[in-house]
């Protein structure tokens, strides 16, 4: 009976504590903690400054006033004292009512004793700032990833509206732990015995506060397939290690490293959190996610929960030999697959049933250990103390921990003699890590002396324990247990001052330290108190041998910031940390930038032939090169050859090689794939995955060679077969294809025997036969197995496996045009909160600019933009929390010429930074103020997110944080504005006659300046009708044409009379016989055309036999080419006539100094017997006499005798296009944002109203009076305004008015009727 009854109080208690724990954690409903109910008294608000009637106490959520420091910068902090510690899962803020006055943005911290302070961060360790209000009375309710436990905590605005204005409430629940200081000796344990825990999912919760870097905190252990976890503290960082059940097969154990530097004798809490394979684990908020490897997703815990170490150090899991020497609280296990909770703490104190506490005795609160840290902030900070003096002994000792390679630890110079001689001095400080100890002992004549201790890379942040002792007989210098000791004769006497970490001013060689001590002792044995530091400004003291004086020394606090925990250099980069900031060594890595981010390696071969090779090795046969497919993605960079053929090929091959690529012979395996080989690359997997992926195309040779052996067995089953990257066997061989187990011959029906399918399906064993041939699916390749079968010792099969080859990058295909500049694409997977993000991509365009990708987040005003300017000038915008930043590129190119540029943006903790192909600049970041961005947008590209200032052209290559994105299927499904390719407006050659096509990707331009032609498209004649008296001249520029050997003439003419010149061009120069060169194109008296020159070695005459004075408009193309050996004459589209000189026959065949270009008749010409008809398109290379003859401003070299004449189109009309389908923007669902009210008291609700009033009668009356002054200014007054064109004023009639209009109209068309 009175078992049962012990079981039964047993099984309550149980209960009670299940009930009771779960409540003591856990806060499911957070209430406000104070501010706004007033039961913080105003004595727990305090700030660092505050304006008149803006105390912080105001501070309090939904209170009539507010807090306003005095001064409106980031260093002023509001400090809230919850009077104990708190759980707070939230916060609040508001502004000040009615003032237009509040925070935007804001960083939070919080504390246990309200000296020593830590930043709320993200799960990357970034310190977090929280966006705040968005007008003065709203509330902003900011929830916390992970809960804070703390007494205080204090606000810094970072952003603010006109002024700081702060009011505030914060949410959570009452803090009762249960608390434990733990000796090494003694520990809390939990028995699983009688209640086995399987779970699923779990968590285990524990908080600790420490100064020992190196103890076991929580162990816990398994009897089936070796389950355990372990906690240890390493070197001041959590290790974890778990194993939910290990094989001989497949082990499971995992290890995972998180935070760093928390032996600092401050509250820490770590979470491991587990849901079957995924564990995560967190320190106070860094998130660490790793994936166990093990075969089981459960744990199995049938044995003891150890709280403060261990009994034996020997079992897995563990590795630190020594139990937990700290305060430990609230060690809470509970499995929610079992929905059991076992708090291990509360259940040793109060002897629950299987509760108890080993080896000892435990205190139930935390003994305050500690140390008296001390921070040397700069290096202006030290201290100084002084002593008497006379002592013939030194001593001091402290515990340092830094990152700072140099600086000086700790002076003294020894008491002068009798003779008042100096006798020495004693110097310690830090040179590359190491501890120097420098000194002197005696007069000046005596050399100094240097010792470097064995111990190095004492900057590595971790505490060590130094002490320096000097006797009469021995020097001993100990770092970590390790002394250093010099013996001698040591007469000293101590002098009065003793400098720790600077403050020499005779000697600026060395710099101050930067860093932290602890349990400082100095020569009088005492250990250095808070009661005994004075701070320098207080001024002196009265018994300066009690205290030490503080210069800029923060006293009982540690603020040491791991700026290499989590590790910021990616890719392998090795973190290297000052005070105040850090470095990443990328060497060996393939990664270049700020934090190792960047690849240094092109995508690929296309890529590295596209925007790395120098032309001149473009046509090199093969090329060793290391690729990086994914940029800065995961993927590792990988050697591959590259193969650009020659100069007349377009080649891009990518080769990769493999280990097995010699021929290798099977013999003595008789069952089908009995004999197996694993191929294996030069490059990994997932490598060759990507490549493949990225590829048009890729093909592997295979070979196989036999004697008497089958392979593919078409009849019966298989003996052969291989294994690509899909896993699938393939039961086919080169030249065929998948699905019809076919070898090349068997496809191309020529096989050396008949009804086989495979040469070796023969069976033949006199003679080797051979299949072989390319495989070309590229979803099976490559190679990485291969089976093989039926062979003996007298049949056997010859293998052989070619290298991967494929060609071109499909990367550089993934191209889209934005034909709008208000069409955009949309990238909604753009991750963006990581710790360094990079954007890469190629534009090409005619804008003078055009926003090329934006992201925004709406709630905190992030901004990421890049923009192109000017031409010559691109911008990367961007913001996070800190204002509007700008990265602007000027280049000595355009970058709207037509041709693709690469552009190459990344934000990482250390600098922003933008590349232009060749072009780089870069901003440095705020090491503290750094966070990643928040964004509310997807990542929109072509334009603005509100679709403003776009840009027009082509896009192409993006990848963000290295991860392709697929433009062209977004394109495919863009329903405006957007296209697959880069296809201009010019690709359908819309110029014409020899236009050249200006490409604006929205529309096209036609430069018609080197062709006969004007308007839109070149297709506007510029023509005019000839009287017989009219002569037009061109004088060519001495400056211009000074000799030709070829020509190209060209004129289109309509007449009925059979007279006059077309064109003529005469030299100014004579011969040695006289003669000056010319060409002449005239009308011959059969009403043909007539080419007469002589370029200085005879007179020639080509005569075409057409006659073409019909009143038709006729063309005449006369070239000669050849450097001037051959000649050809074409009249419209009849054969043209061609005759070759002989180049030996004549001396001179040089058009020398052409001068004067004549068309109508020349100066020698009588009036009469000038052209007379309808002339255009005349050209004589590259001048067009009478385009500069109407030009708006008359050209000085172009003259007209005669009649007066005008730009005619020569019964032609302009040659115009139907109009482009107009495209209408979508509905972008546009919405108007309803903007919240603004609470005004009632006691001010008239100024509002009579202010309102005011303004409306003001703003109309402005009104009434433009609208009287523009009447009158405009009213008729008899005159009027037409649309004529200048010139039309003189016009006779309509039609001349029309006529000599503005030329530069090019669809006015003249039509007549000719009466014959």
């Amino acid at each position: 009976m009175f078992y049962m009854l012990s079981l039964l109080k047993a099984f309550i208690l149980l209960f009670l504590h299940q009930n009771f724990v779960s409540a003591s954690f856990e806060c499911t409903k957070p209430i406000q903690l104070g501010a706004e109910n007033g039961i913080l008294p105003d004595s727990s608000f305090t700030a660092t400054s505050f304006a008149t009637s803006r105390e912080p106490q105001k501070a309090r959520l939904n209170g009539q006033f507010a807090w306003r420091p005095r001064k409106m910068d980031s260093n002023e902090y509001l400090i809230i004292n919850f009077q104990s510690r708190v759980i707070i899962t939230s916060i609040a803020t508001q502004g000040r009512r009615a003032a237009r006055e509040f925070v935007t943005l804001y960083a939070l911290q919080y504390s246990d004793n309200g000296m020593n302070w830590f930043y709320y961060t993200d799960e990357n360790k970034i310190i977090m700032s929280f966006p705040g209000n968005y007008d003065d009375n709203s509330v902003k309710e900011n929830r916390f990833h992970e809960p804070i436990i703390a007494q205080y905590v204090r606000i810094n605005p970072r952003q603010w509206n006109n002024f700081i204005a702060l009011r505030v409430e914060f949410y959570g629940c009452s803090y009762d732990p249960t608390t434990v200081t733990f000796n090494r000796v003694a520990l809390a344990s939990y028995d699983a015995m009688y209640q086995p825990l399987n779970s699923f999912q779990d968590e285990l919760m524990l908080r600790f506060r420490t100064n020992d870097p190196n103890a076991l905190l929580f162990y816990t252990k398994g009897t089936q397939n070796n389950d355990y976890m372990s906690i240890e503290l390493r070197n001041g960082s959590i290790f974890v290690g778990v194993d939910l059940g290990s094989t001989v097969e497949k082990p499971g154990e995992i290890l995972m490293r998180c935070g760093s530097l928390l032996d600092d004798f401050q509250w820490h809490d770590v979470k491991v959190r587990r849901t079957g394979r995924s564990i995560t684990v967190v320190v106070d908020q860094l998130v660490v996610r790793n994936e166990s490897k093990s075969l089981f997703t459960s744990f199995n815990f049938d044995g003891k929960m150890y709280v403060g170490g261990a009994p034996s150090h020997v079992d897995r899991g563990i590795l630190i030999r020594s139990n937990f020497m700290g305060c430990i609280e609230n060690v809470i296990y509970r499995s929610y697959t079992e929905n059991r909770v076992v708090d291990i703490l509360k259940g040793a104190r109060y002897k629950w049933p299987y509760y108890q506490v080993e080896g000892g005795y435990l205190s139930y609160s935390c003994i305050d250990l500690n140390q008296m840290p001390m921070t040397f902030k700069d290096r202006n900070s030290y201290l100084y103390a002084q002593r008497n003096p006379g002592s013939q002994r030194l001593d001091v000792s402290f515990g340092m921990r830094t990152f700072e390679l140099e600086g000086l630890i700790y002076y003294h110079r020894f008491a002068k003699d009798t003779a008042n001689q100096d006798t020495g001095y004693i110097k310690m400080y830090l040179t590359e890590g190491a501890l120097n100890i420098k000194f002197r002992l005696g007069s000046k004549n005596k050399p100094d002396q240097v010792m470097i201790h064995r111990r190095a890379n004492l900057n590595d942040g971790l505490w060590h324990d130094i002490s320096l002792s000097i006797t009469i007989d021995m020097m001993n210098v100990t770092v970590d247990y390790e002394p250093e000791i010099v013996r001698g004769t040591f007469k000293i006497q101590t002098g009065e001052m003793f400098y720790i970490g600077g403050g020499l001013t005779d000697d600026l060689s060395l710099p101050g330290f930067v860093g932290c001590f602890r349990r400082l002792t100095l020569n009088d044995g005492r250990q250095i108190t808070p009661d005994n530091v004075r701070s320098f400004d207080d001024g002196p003291q009265a018994n300066t041998n009690n205290y030490v004086t503080s210069v800029g020394v923060l006293i009982n606090s540690c603020e040491i910031l791991d700026k290499c925990t989590p590790n910021p250099c990616q890719h392998g980069g090795v973190c290297l940390q000052t005070w105040n900031d850090f470095r990443c060594d990328c060497s060996r890595t393939g990664y270049g930038g700020a934090v190792c981010h960047t690849s240094e390696h092109p995508l690929s071969c296309l890529d590295y032939k596209m925007t790395r090779m120098q032309q001149r090795y473009t046509y090199d046969t093969d090329i060793q090169l290391t690729i990086d497919v994914d940029g800065s993605g995961p993927i590792e960079p990988f050697m591959v050859t590259c193969r650009f053929g020659s100069q007349m090929e377009n080649m891009n091959v990518t080769e990769v090689d493999h280990y097995n690529q010699r021929e290798v012979i099977v013999k003595g395996y008789k069952n089908p794939g009995s004999y197996s080989q694993n191929i294996v690359y030069t490059a990994s997997k997932i490598q060759v995955n990507e490549l493949v992926e990225r590829s048009y195309s890729c093909s592997q040779y295979v070979s196989v060679k036999c004697r008497g052996s089958k392979f593919l067995n078409f009849n019966g089953q298989p003996y052969g077969w291989w294994v690509g990257r899909t896993n699938q066997p393939m039961y086919y061989w080169g030249g065929s294809e998948e699905g019809i187990r076919k070898c090349r011959c068997g496809v191309n029906q020529e096989c050396d025997y008949p009804n086989v399918y495979c040469n070796c399906d023969a069976g033949d064993v006199e003679n080797e036969k051979q299949d072989d041939g390319l495989l070309k699916n590229k979803v099976y390749l490559p190679v990485y197995q291969i089976f093989l079968g039926d062979t003996s010792e007298n049949r056997y099969l010859k293998y052989s496996i070619g290298s991967l080859i494929c060609e071109g990058d499909r990367l550089y295909d993934n191209t889209v045009t934005f034909r709008k500049n208000d069409a955009v694409l949309e990238v909604s997977d753009y991750d963006s909160v990581k710790m360094a993000m990079d954007i890469r991509f190629q534009f090409r365009t005619r804008s003078h600019s055009g926003i090329l990708i934006q992201k925004v987040g709406n709630l905190t005003g992030d901004l990421l933009e890049v923009k192109l300017l000017t031409p010559r000038e691109i911008a990367f915008r961007y913001s996070a929390g800190s204002g509007v930043e700008v990265i602007s590129i000027s280049t000595p190119f355009d970058l709207n010429d037509d041709e693709f540029h690469t552009v190459q943006i990344e934000r990482n903790r250390k600098e922003a930074r933008m590349n232009v192909d060749s072009i780089s600049a870069g901003n440095p970041e705020d090491l503290y103020a750094y966070r990643p961005f928040i964004f509310t947008s997807n990542l929109t590209i072509g334009a603005s997110v509100s679709y403003r200032d776009g840009f027009v052209g082509c896009f192409r290559g993006l990848q963000v944080n290295g991860k392709n994105i697929d433009l062209v299927s977004l394109a495919r499904r863009a329903v405006y504005g957007v296209s697959e390719g880069c296809v201009g407006k010019c690709a359908s050659n819309p110029c014409l006659n020899g236009g050249t096509c200006i490409e604006k990707y929205s529309s096209f331009e036609c430069d018609c300046t080197f062709t006969p032609f004007r308007g839109p498209i070149c297709g506007t004649e510029i023509g005019t009708i000839l009287e017989a008296s009219n002569i037009i001249k061109y004088t060519f520029p001495t400056q211009g044409v000074t000799a030709t050997e070829e020509e190209t003439i060209k004129a289109q003419f309509a007449t009925y009379n059979k007279q006059g010149i077309i064109m003529q061009i005469v030299s100014d120069k004579k011969d040695e016989k006289g003669l000056i060169d010319y060409f002449t194109l005239e009308m011959n008296n059969n009403g043909g055309v007539r080419v007469r020159f002589n370029y200085g070695f005879d007179n020639f005459e080509f005569n075409p036999p057409y006659d073409l004075s019909n009143g038709q408009n006729h063309e005449v193309i006369v070239i000669r080419k050849n450097r001037g050996q051959s000649i050809s004459i074409k009249v419209d589209e009849h054969l043209a006539y061609s005759f070759n000189f002989t180049r030996g026959s004549f001396i001179d065949m040089v058009f020398d100094s052409p001068r004067f270009l004549y068309v109508g008749r020349n100066d020698t010409m009588r009036p009469d017997t000038g052209f007379i008809g309808c002339i255009s398109r005349l050209q004589f290379n590259r001048i067009f006499p009478l385009k500069y003859t109407f030009l708006e401003v008359p050209d000085t070299y172009i003259m007209v005798n005669g009649s007066s004449i005008r730009e005619w189109q020569c019964a032609i009309d302009p040659v115009t296009y139907a109009p482009e389908p107009i495209e209408i923007p979508p509905d972008r669902d546009i919405k108007i944002i309803k903007l919240p009210n603004v609470h005004t008291p009632p006691l001010q609700d008239w100024r509002y109203a009579t202010l309102l009033g005011v303004g409306l009668a003001v703003l109309m009356a402005t009104i009434l009076g433009v609208v009287i002054f523009f009447y009158h200014k405009y009213a008729y007054k008899g005159s009027y305004v037409t649309k004529e064109d200048k010139g039309a004023v003189h016009a006779l009639d309509a039609d001349e008015a029309i006529t000599k209009g503005d030329h530069r109209h090019p669809n006015i068309t003249e039509k007549k009727e000719w009466f014959l």
